[in-house]
């Protein structure tokens, strides 16, 4: 199961960080808005009364077309909150054991927060198919791409702020797929035809840009 959610995230590319000072009533238009772009992966930061009800409504809203995370997730306490939520996978800012059995006993696919390469293969040491890396500025592309060369097997999810023409240089470094956050949403005063446009700019950026796999197969290393 783990592995299927993993191969989803891959596909859908470009995962959406949702602001989590937004009121339920405004998510469920702006969740529609990106289905519309489309966008097949949503991260919804843990914390709030109307946590449960707000994944339940997604659910509901997308069926099986969204993929639907959880970050911020740091103890099997919070994870049990969760219980009946209608989620794909969550992340915490770390590796953490009883996260990670509790992932596998429901079924959840589980991305540890990762800074280093000790972090990384650490987590998949410990059988995690995927991290989430925290990376960015001038370097981001390059960090990913010298993981990548040390631990080919890894699926890397990047969080990092980016424009859409920054996203060819992760995909081509070895980027499974990139949490993206602002710019995508500009402020409260954003129209959904604005939104919509924003997120298919980084959808097409990442639909025309070639993959590290893409290119190691081209120089004939696989």
């Amino acid at each position: 199961m783990e592995v299927k959610i993993i191969e989803k995230l891959k596909e859908a590319g470009i995962v959406v960080a949702l602001p989590g000072d937004l009121p339920l009533a405004t998510i469920l238009p702006i969740a529609d808005a990106l289905l519309a772009s489309p966008i097949l992966a949503v991260d919804v930061a843990f914390g709030g009364d109307e946590l449960p009800q707000l994944l339940h409504d997604l659910r509901q809203r997308a069926g099986d077309k969204l993929l639907i995370g959880v970050s911020g997730v740091e103890t099997a306490v919070q994870l049990h909150t969760l219980h009946h939520s209608p989620i794909n996978y969550i992340s915490s800012a770390r590796l953490d054991d009883v996260l990670l059995a509790g992932c596998r006993e429901r079924g959840l696919a589980y991305l540890p927060g990762v800074i280093s390469v000790w972090a990384a293969q650490a987590a998949q040491q410990k059988g995690c198919a995927s991290i989430r890396l925290r990376t960015g500025g001038p370097a981001g592309a390059d960090y990913v791409r010298a993981l990548c060369e040390v631990q080919p097997d890894l699926g890397i999810i990047v969080e990092t702020a980016l424009h859409p023409e920054d996203v060819p240089g992760y995909r081509q470094a070895g980027a499974a797929a990139l949490v993206v956050g602002a710019p995508l949403f500009s402020g409260p005063t954003q129209t959904l035809a604005d939104l919509i446009t924003q997120a298919r700019r980084f959808t097409q950026a990442w639909q025309n840009s070639s993959s590290w796999q893409d290119k190691r197969s081209l120089n004939g290393r696989h």
